[in-house]
């Protein structure tokens, strides 16, 4: 995040849903009883580390971007700017839906292969959210230039002056040369 960025919301998760929602999934690993003692290790690893894992998420939206910051083990931190994101997917499974959580992606301009850029799950309001992400991105869009995007221009001015002054002085040498001594 860059100095002169404003924090215009920070997402809250819903680590209560989401510790949950896990559960419920590894219920149904164990139906099976071939998967049983794989629902048993991952049971014990939930038990350990889910919730500081769902403690480190972190998503903040700015005026010109959205900052993800996620993990414990493998910290990975992200930020995508307004301009780039084509789409907020929302997504919610029969299962998710018994929790009232969703599951919200972000697609982007220029994104290689498929599925998402970032995907998170369980932001409580996940609609306002989108909608709030969705909305400043459109109002960066209509935004005339700021300081910083003119300061290419700016430049551009800066050399466009500067090779007419170089043509002037060609034209100048070249009318000295031409003339007879």
């Amino acid at each position: 995040m860059t100095p002169n960025e404003e924090v215009l919301k920070k997402a809250e998760f819903d680590a209560d849903g989401i510790i949950k929602y896990h559960w419920m999934s590894l219920i149904l690993l164990s139906l099976f009883i071939v998967t049983i003692p794989i629902a048993l290790i991952l049971a014990i690893i939930f038990k350990l580390v889910l919730t500081r894992v769902i403690a480190s998420w972190d998503c903040v939206l700015t005026t010109r971007s959205l900052n993800v910051k996620k993990g414990v083990f493998n910290k990975i931190e992200k930020t995508v700017p307004l301009e780039k994101i084509t789409d907020l997917q929302m997504a919610q499974g029969p299962i998710m839906r018994m929790f009232d959580l969703h599951r919200i992606s972000v697609e982007t301009a220029g994104q290689s292969g498929p599925g998402s850029l970032i995907s998170l799950i369980g932001i409580r309001n996940t609609e306002d959210f989108r909608r709030e992400v969705l909305e400043q991105r459109d109002r960066m869009a209509r935004k005339p230039a700021n300081q910083t995007s003119a300061e290419p221009n700016d430049a551009l001015d800066e050399i466009r002056d500067s090779m007419i002054r170089m043509e002037r002085l060609v034209e100048k040498i070249v009318q000295q040369r031409e003339k007879p001594d």
